[in-house]
């Protein structure tokens, strides 16, 4: 009587044959195998803790420096601008798409995917760390969207009083509230972070110590849901936008 089980990549058959052990051989290496790549895995994650590594990780190509990709956003804003003159009315409609898919494109995947993942995966401090670098890109990006969008309505041969006023309004408070998180909300959450960090970061604390991190913890939250608030009224403007969009199309 023969039995099978699979295991990983191997089938063991449970006679007496030497495949058998050919088999029960292949089993053990390929469990070493994989002890070895999650123990260099372990040290690679222990060693990206470590702030003192010197050296760039890799030297830039053009399009990927901020003078670069400010000429690639400046050729986009110039290309709309002057699409009643310069550009054809494809081209024109293309450039608002493509503004239009990198504003809600932007926003969705920062709201329920770069985010959660990050917190659910990260020390808390590293994550705020990084967040603190992403968010003002984030605001910057989705808010230059918002008013390519805006803009390229402007300089359509219709102008924004042309422009359904429902859709215009849309993205007049989808601009308003990027424009507050990235100018003033955001800026005020991450200082009360990092003032928060400061303290628990401390050798030793003292009471007062442990007083100023409960109240920095309040405002931090009160300023984090106003700017989550914001972000929500931008990410429900969008789809709205969209929406308006979706019914002046024709595919």
């Amino acid at each position: 009587m023969l039995s099978a089980s699979r295991v990983g990549t191997c089938t063991r058959t449970f006679t007496s044959s030497p495949q058998g052990s050919v088999c029960r051989l292949s089993l053990s290496l390929n469990m070493a195998q994989r002890r070895s790549v999650t123990t260099a895995a372990a040290a690679a994650g222990a060693g990206a803790g470590n702030d003192d590594v010197q050296g760039a990780m890799l030297e830039p190509s053009v399009v990927n420096t901020p003078w670069g990709r400010a000429l690639g956003v400046t050729a986009a804003v110039a290309a709309t601008a002057y699409s009643t003159t310069v550009m054809p009315s494809q081209a024109a409609n293309f450039v608002h798409l493509l503004a239009f898919g990198i504003f809600l494109g932007t926003n969705v995947w920062n709201t329920f995917f770069v985010g959660l993942t990050m917190f659910k995966n990260m020390p808390r401090q590293m994550f705020g760390r990084v967040q603190s670098k992403l968010f003002p890109m984030f605001f910057a990006l989705t808010t230059g969207a918002n008013l390519v969008l805006l803009g390229s309505l402007q300089l359509s041969p219709a102008g924004l009083a042309g422009a359904p006023q429902n859709a215009v309004a849309a993205l007049g408070v989808s601009a308003v509230s990027s424009l507050a998180n990235w100018l003033f909300i955001e800026p005020k959450t991450t200082g009360l972070m990092f003032e928060r960090y400061a303290i628990e970061n401390k050798p030793s604390k003292s009471a007062d110590d442990e007083a100023d991190i409960k109240r920095l913890y309040k405002k931090f939250g009160m300023w984090h849901g106003i700017s989550s608030l914001n972000n929500l009224v931008v990410l429900a403007a969008t789809v709205a936008y969209g929406w308006i969009l979706a019914g002046r199309l024709s595919l």
